[in-house]
């Protein structure tokens, strides 16, 4: 897989994540913690849209993919944990 796309599908999961995280942490109460928590969450989710609908924009040689492409994985990774850890404990 070419390191843009799957920095792409990271952002896109990570979003989605954050977005699930968001709705079962705070339990659809309506404060400041919640407001920003889904913001957080959309952002990310609305950047990996414009990656996945503008490409070109966001190409670059795989080489320069390489920490960013790691991070995003552990993100990923990390963000995923937390949120099976959330599920379990409430």
């Amino acid at each position: 897989m070419h390191p843009a796309r799957f920095v792409t599908y990271c952002f896109l999961y990570s979003g989605a994540v954050l977005l699930a995280q968001s709705l079962v942490a705070t339990q659809f109460q309506l404060n400041l913690e919640s407001i920003v928590r889904a913001g957080v969450a959309l952002t990310i989710l609305f950047t990996g849209l414009i990656r996945l609908w503008k490409p070109e924009k966001e190409e670059r040689k795989p080489t320069k993919y390489g920490p960013l492409a790691y991070g995003m994985a552990g993100l990923s990774l990390a963000i995923t944990a937390i949120f099976l850890v959330q599920l379990f404990m409430v």
